[in-house]
C-alpha cells in the first residue's frame, strides 16, 4: 500500500467517532426454539458484542412465559447475553451502558419487520457504522432458518405453543417432538406443563359452559305473566331501515363517545316486517342508556334522557351479570361512563375554570400551558410528555419559538387596527392615535408601540386588497404578534428589533372561533415579497421555526415524568380518560367532605360549582342550605380567595411541565437570540438583582412569592436549565400550547423589581 493512501485511511479511521458496535436480537421468544438460537449465533458470528433483548410481559395465551422462564430456556441453547428490557425495539437497558457518541446499535429483524421499520431512525446496515445509537440505529436482516414440525407446519412461536400444548399426544411422541423443536430435552417439564395447563384452562371453559344454553337463556326474560324474547333492536315505530339509519346517524353524533357506526348487520336488506300495531302499538326503548327512564315525549312511548351516573350504574350492573354468565370480563369501558350531559357540564365548568386561570392577558390570552387546559385528559398529558421527549412536538404543525416581547393583536379594516384585549377586539380595535394615547408617557414602551404601529401600517399597507382580505377578512381575523424592542425588553434581550407574527385567529363577537392555518408565515411572506420586511424601526418576521431533537435519555425521562404524573393521578383515582378539570373537581369534593362532613350531594355539588368553577348560581341562603351550621361555615369560607387554592392545586402540575419544558428545550436549536450565552448570563443577572431587591424591601408577601417561584426553578433542576428563550409553541389536537421551562418562574421573579 502506498504511504499517502495508508495515511488517508488511518486519518479517516481516527476521525470516525464510532468505536463499538452492539448487536441486538429483539423478540418475545415465547419460547425460543433452535431456529431462533441458530439465528442469534449467526448474528454473534458477525458482531462479538451481541445480546438477546426480551421483555418480562406475561399475557395469556400468546405470552405465557415470564422473563425468568424465558432466560432459562434461552440459556439452554448456550446463549448467555440475555437482558430483560421494557421495549425490545429500543433496548435502552442494554445500550445505556455504552457511550452514545462512540457506540452504534445494530438490530436484527426478519425480512418483513426490517422492511417495515426502515425510516429516518432505522437504516439498513451496510457494513459500516457512522452514527451513535442516540442519533439512529441500523437494521440487519436475519437469515431465514427453516424448521418444520410434523403435523403443524413451519416453525414459529405459535406452532410451538400449539404443538407442545396438545394434550392428545402421548408423552413418548411429545418428547420426540420437543427434541425436534429445541434440539434437546432440557426444560421439558417447565415448557410442556405450562403449555398443557394453558390448553386445559381454555378447554375446560368450553366443556363447562353450554354456550347454546346460555344464549337461549339470555334471549328471554320473565315477567309477572309470561316469558318473552329479549328485543335489543330498534323501536317498532321506525317504519323502514332508511328512517332507522337516519336516526342512528343522528344518535351517533349526539352521544359523542368516540363511537362510529361502521356497517349494519342486515346490510341493505329490510328488517322491519311488523306494522305499527305490533304487538299493540309501538314498542318502547329497551336499553338503560342513552335513553334512560320511561316517560312520555311527543306522544310516543320512548325513554327520557337519564343523568349519566345512575344510567351507567344500571347498565353496568346489568351487562356485567350477562357477561359473567358466559365467562367474559369487562377490561375497559372506553369512556362510556362519560355521557353527553356530563361532557357538556364538564366543558362548561372547564371553560369557567380556564377563564379564571389564564392570567397572562392578551386578546386571546397568550398560548396556554398544557396544565391550563382543564379539558385535556391525563392520557393527553402522557402523550405530550412522550412526543415532546421524542422531539416530535412538530407532528401536527411546525414547532415555533415563543418569544418574549410586548404582545399585540392587529387586523386591517380600512386601515390598521390594534387590540390588547377581547374588549378591544369586540369594538373593532384601536387606530394609531388611540394606541399612542393608551401608552402615552410610558417611556420605551410608548416608543415600542408607536414605532410598531407606524412600521406595520406601512408594511401591511403595501399589500394589495386581495392579500389583506385573505389574511384579515375585513377585520374579522386578528394576527397575534410580538413587538420585540430591545430598549423595552422584558427578560430576554434579542439584540435587534423585530415585529414577529405568531398566528392568525378568526373572531366572532369578540370571541376566537378558529385559526387561519399557517396564516402568520403567509403574511410574513407577503410582506417580504413586497420588499417591506425591513422598516424604519423594525424588521418584520414570521414564526421562528425550531429544530427539535429527541432527548438522549428518552426512555428514562419518559418513565420519570409519567411516574410523577401517575402519582398525582392516584391521589383521587384518576384514569387516563379523566380530564384535568375532573381532578380539580375531585379535590374540592374531598375538601368539602372534610370541612362540612357528610352533606347532601345537591349541596356539595352546588358548593363545588361555586368555589371550584366560580359559578355563583348556587346561592348561600336557607332555601339552598337548611342546616344553619353548614350554612354559616359555607358563608364564612365563601369570603376567602379561592383562586389561591387553585394555584396550590396547580403547583405540582406546573412544576412537572416546567421541568419537562426545561428538558425539552435543552434539545432545541434555532432560537432567535443572536448571542445565546450572553442572553442566559443576562437572565441570571436579572434574577440575582430581583432576589436582592425583594430581600432588601423586606415585604413578607413578596418574600413568599419569591420563595414560591424559586422553589419552581429548583424543582426543574435549578438555574442551569435556563435557555435563551421564553419557550416553544406547538399544536396538539388542533389547540395551541406552550412549553416554557424555567422562563415562567424567572419572568415572575424579575418582574418583582418593578412591581
Amino acid at each position: 500500500m502506498k504511504l499517502d493512501k495508508w495515511l488517508v485511511e488511518n486519518i479517516l479511521a481516527e476521525d470516525s467517532k464510532i468505536k463499538n458496535i452492539v448487536a441486538i436480537y429483539p423478540g418475545r421468544f415465547q419460547p425460543m426454539g433452535k431456529h431462533h438460537a441458530q439465528t442469534y449465533k449467526w448474528l454473534k458470528s458477525k458482531f462479538s458484542d451481541a445480546y438477546v433483548a426480551t421483555s418480562g410481559k406475561v399475557s395469556l395465551p400468546k405470552s405465557p412465559f415470564s422473563f425468568a422462564e424465558k432466560k432459562k430456556i434461552i440459556n439452554s441453547h448456550g446463549i448467555k447475553n440475555v437482558v430483560q428490557v421494557k421495549s425490545p425495539y429500543q433496548a435502552t437497558e442494554i445500550l445505556k451502558k455504552y457511550d452514545p457518541e462512540t457506540t452504534a446499535a445494530v438490530f436484527m429483524f426478519g425480512a418483513k419487520d426490517a422492511g417495515r421499520l426502515k425510516g429516518k431512525f432505522f437504516q439498513e446496515w451496510k457494513g459500516k457504522a457512522e452514527v451513535g445509537y442516540k442519533e439512529g440505529a441500523y437494521i440487519i436482516v436475519a437469515p431465514h432458518v427453516s424448521l418444520k414440525v410434523s403435523g403443524y407446519g413451519e416453525m414459529s412461536g405459535t406452532t410451538i405453543r400449539k404443538a407442545l400444548g396438545d394434550t392428545t399426544i402421548d408423552k413418548k411422541e411429545k418428547v420426540k417432538l420437543f427434541k425436534g423443536i429445541f434440539g434437546h430435552t432440557k426444560n421439558y417439564n417447565l415448557i410442556v406443563n405450562k403449555l398443557e395447563s394453558l390448553t386445559e384452562i381454555m378447554e375446560n371453559f368450553c366443556y363447562d359452559k353450554n354456550i347454546a344454553k346460555i344464549i337461549k337463556e339470555i334471549s328471554t326474560f320473565s315477567t309477572a305473566n309470561s316469558a318473552t324474547e329479549v328485543d335489543d333492536g330498534p323501536g317498532g315505530w321506525w317504519g323502514n331501515q332508511k328512517s332507522w339509519k337516519r336516526f342512528g346517524s343522528a344518535l351517533e353524533k349526539d352521544i359523542n363517545r368516540g363511537m362510529k357506526v361502521l356497517d349494519y348487520i342486515s346490510g341493505k336488506d329490510e328488517f322491519f316486517f311488523h306494522n305499527t300495531q305490533y304487538p299493540k302499538g309501538p314498542t318502547g326503548a329497551v336499553s338503560y342508556w342513552s335513553t334512560g327512564i320511561k316517560g312520555k315525549i311527543s306522544g310516543t312511548n320512548v325513554y327520557q334522557d337519564l343523568e349519566p351516573k345512575p344510567a351507567f350504574t344500571q347498565y353496568k350492573k346489568h351487562i356485567i351479570r350477562i357477561a359473567s354468565q358466559i365467562g367474559w370480563e369487562f377490561v375497559n369501558w372506553i369512556g362510556a361512563e362519560v355521557g353527553k350531559k356530563n361532557k357538556d357540564k364538564t366543558k362548561k365548568n372547564n371553560d369557567m375554570l380556564s377563564e379564571s386561570l389564564l392570567t397572562e392577558g392578551g386578546a386571546y390570552g397568550h398560548m396556554a400551558h398544557p396544565f391550563d387546559d382543564k379539558g385535556l385528559t391525563f392520557g393527553d398529558f402522557k402523550e405530550i410528555i412522550r412526543v415532546s421527549l421524542q422531539g416530535k412536538l412538530d407532528l401536527n404543525q411546525i414547532a415555533t419559538e415563543k418569544t418574549d416581547g410586548q404582545n399585540l393583536f392587529i387586523s386591517w379594516n380600512n386601515g390598521l387596527r390594534a387590540a390588547r384585549n377581547t374588549g378591544d377586539v369586540k369594538k373593532g380595535g384601536m387606530d394609531s392615535k388611540a394606541v399612542a394615547k393608551k401608552f402615552k408617557n410610558r417611556g420605551n414602551i410608548e416608543k415600542a408601540f408607536n414605532y410598531a404601529m407606524n412600521d406595520l401600517s406601512k408594511s401591511i399597507g403595501s399589500l394589495n386588497n386581495k392579500q389583506r382580505t385573505k389574511i384579515f377578512n375585513n377585520g374579522n381575523n386578528w394576527v397575534n404578534m410580538e413587538i420585540i424592542y430591545p430598549a423595552s425588553a422584558n427578560v430576554i434581550n434579542y439584540d435587534a428589533p423585530y415585529l414577529q407574527f405568531h398566528n392568525v385567529l378568526q373572531y366572532k363577537d369578540g370571541k376566537a372561533i378558529g385559526a387561519v392555518n399557517d396564516g402568520a408565515r403567509i403574511l410574513a411572506g407577503m410582506v417580504a415579497q413586497a420588499n417591506q420586511s425591513v422598516q424604519k424601526n423594525f424588521k418584520v418576521i414570521g414564526p421562528k421555526v425550531l429544530k427539535m431533537k429527541p432527548h438522549q435519555d428518552f426512555s428514562d425521562k419518559q418513565s420519570y415524568f409519567i411516574k410523577k404524573l401517575s402519582k398525582l393521578m392516584s391521589v383521587y383515582g384518576m384514569k387516563d380518560s379523566n380530564t384535568f378539570g375532573e381532578y380539580h373537581q375531585a379535590w374540592w369534593e374531598n375538601f368539602i367532605d372534610k370541612k362540612l362532613g357528610n352533606i347532601e350531594n345537591r349541596i356539595k355539588m352546588g358548593l363545588v360549582k361555586r368555589w371550584a368553577f366560580f359559578d355563583k348560581s348556587f346561592r348561600l341562603n336557607k332555601k339552598t342550605i337548611e342546616d344553619e351550621s353548614i350554612l354559616a361555615k359555607s358563608i364564612e369560607f365563601d369570603k376567602l380567595k379561592h383562586a389561591d387554592q387553585i394555584k396550590k392545586n396547580m403547583f405540582a402540575f406546573e412544576t412537572l411541565f416546567f421541568e419537562l419544558g426545561a428538558e425539552v428545550l435543552k434539545n432545541v436549536d434555532g432560537f432567535l437570540a443572536a448571542n445565546p450565552d450572553k442572553t442566559v448570563q443576562n437572565m441570571r443577572k436579572q434574577v440575582a438583582a430581583a432576589i436582592k431587591h425583594v430581600r432588601k424591601g423586606g415585604d413578607i408577601k413578596n418574600m413568599n412569592k419569591l420563595s414560591a417561584q424559586l422553589n419552581k426553578v429548583a424543582a426543574m433542576g435549578g438555574f442551569k436549565t435556563i435557555v435563551p428563550s421564553e419557550g416553544l409553541v406547538f399544536v396538539y389536537k388542533g389547540n395551541t400550547y406552550k412549553l416554557t421551562g424555567a422562563f415562567a418562574p424567572i419572568n415572575q421573579i424579575t418582574g418583582m423589581i418593578y412591581f
